[in-house]
């Protein structure tokens, strides 16, 4: 009975401990001060620290050296090159520059030469740039496919292109000289007619500067109708030269030969020599637009002085005893067109003759001639042919039948003549 008291006792007393317990904890936790729970604060939109911007990845303007200068092409302005770029770096001009272009572009570009304008007729195959499809230049187009190098030119014109419609820009440098027109510097388009050399008969050719006692230096660009051959010829030569090349009109006449065929219509030569030429192994006419800027020096060979011709007598006897002969003068600067305009190639330029008499033409020009009878535009007639006549010589015909007698010099095909023969 003690034992059941005593651990009925235990059970209170256990009871009343955990209820004190209880109490004692619901006190401490009103008692409490109150946490309250971090606040976590939204993000704000505020950006994170700004980082440097960004700069284009653009590679700084490189200077320009001394002495050159810059440009930003410009829509090509011709008909056709709408959408190309263009840089004219000498504008269109009445007289000829010609010289060294150097060049630093920021990508590939061409090379551009013009040379007119042309008169009404010229443009016959050869490349050609117009502005308005009415003023018309010939074009001498060379694509190098590089962005830096050097071009030796002559022209009335200079600049550099693409055919991409993207601005280039080109740092470039141009040495040259602006020459007015004279015997030797020259722009002109020409028709090609029949080689007169031996062996040469089933070619063609256009003499540009003709042979001369001098020696001409200097730059010829070029746009023909077809790839052509570049000519220049030394001489005349001795009789004991044996160069590996000659040309003669004539067997007796020698001139060393060099011969360049660089395949192509369109391009560029610095050349030297006593006689400039262009050239095909075709026996069908070729057309060639041209510039040529060149210096004369004082030639080498010796050519054979020619007797005086003998002054013919102001007076014609009233009764002619028998055949005479009637002088026609070549006078100086024929060699370039304008003497035509007054009908003076040939002094005099139409003269009247009886049949059995001779008509002796005599060079007084610094070029070399040809006395070829026929017309331009119907090549020669095969009645008479002087072959080249070199400045000082003369060359004499005599007529047997009556007629009207055309002819024209080959080398220069503006000069027309006509003989009567009664």
């Amino acid at each position: 009975m003690a034992d059941i008291n005593r651990v009925v006792m235990g059970v209170t007393m256990a009871i009343v401990a955990i209820a004190i317990g209880f109490a004692l904890l619901g006190d401490s936790t009103q008692n409490a001060p109150v946490v309250s729970p971090p606040v976590v604060s939204a993000p704000t939109t505020s950006p994170p620290p700004e980082e440097p911007a960004m700069v284009e990845d653009k590679a700084p303007a490189k200077p320009i050296m001394a002495g050159w200068d810059r440009l930003e092409s410009a829509l090509d302005p011709g008909v056709g090159h709408e959408q190309h770029q263009l840089a004219i770096i000498l504008p269109p001009s009445d007289d000829v520059y010609s010289g060294k272009l150097m060049y630093d572009a920021s990508e590939n570009i061409q090379l551009v030469a013009l040379h007119g304008p042309l008169a009404e007729g010229e443009d016959r195959g050869q490349a050609i740039w117009t502005p308005d499809g009415e003023a018309k230049f010939a074009l001498t187009f060379v694509d190098p496919m590089n962005a830096k190098g050097e071009w030796q030119f002559a022209g009335n014109a200079l600049a550099v292109h693409t055919m991409n419609p993207t601005p280039f820009i080109v740092d470039y440098k141009v040495d040259y000289e602006e020459m007015p027109m004279s015997e030797t510097v020259i722009t002109g388009t020409t028709q090609s007619v029949i080689d007169p050399g031996m062996g040469h008969e089933s070619h063609q050719i256009a003499i540009l500067l003709a042979p001369s006692s001098d020696v001409y230096s200097g730059i010829l660009s070029y746009s023909a109708s077809e790839p052509i051959q570049l000519i220049t010829l030394r001489g005349p030569i001795g009789s004991g030269e044996q160069p590996d090349m000659t040309w003669t009109p004539d067997g007796k006449t020698i001139f060393e030969l060099t011969f360049v065929d660089p395949e192509n219509a369109m391009g560029s030569w610095e050349f030297s020599g006593n006689a400039l030429a262009v050239h095909t192994m075709n026996p069908t006419e070729f057309t060639v637009s041209y510039s040529v800027s060149a210096t004369v020096t004082a030639g080498e060979a010796e050519i054979e002085e020619m007797e005086e011709p003998a002054t013919v007598e102001s007076e014609v006897p009233e009764e002619p005893s028998g055949p005479q002969t009637v002088s026609v003068d070549i006078p100086a600067g024929t060699s370039v067109p304008g003497c035509e305009e007054t009908n003076e190639c040939w002094l005099p330029s139409s003269v009247t003759i009886e049949m059995g008499d001779t008509v002796e033409w005599t060079n007084s020009d610094t070029a070399a001639h040809t006395v070829t009878g026929g017309l331009p535009a119907d090549g020669p007639s095969g009645v008479f042919d002087s072959s080249l006549v070199l400045s000082g010589a003369q060359y004499a015909f005599t007529f047997e039948e009556t007629g009207s007698y055309d002819y024209f010099c080959m080398v220069h095909p503006w000069m027309v003549g006509n003989v009567q023969v009664n």
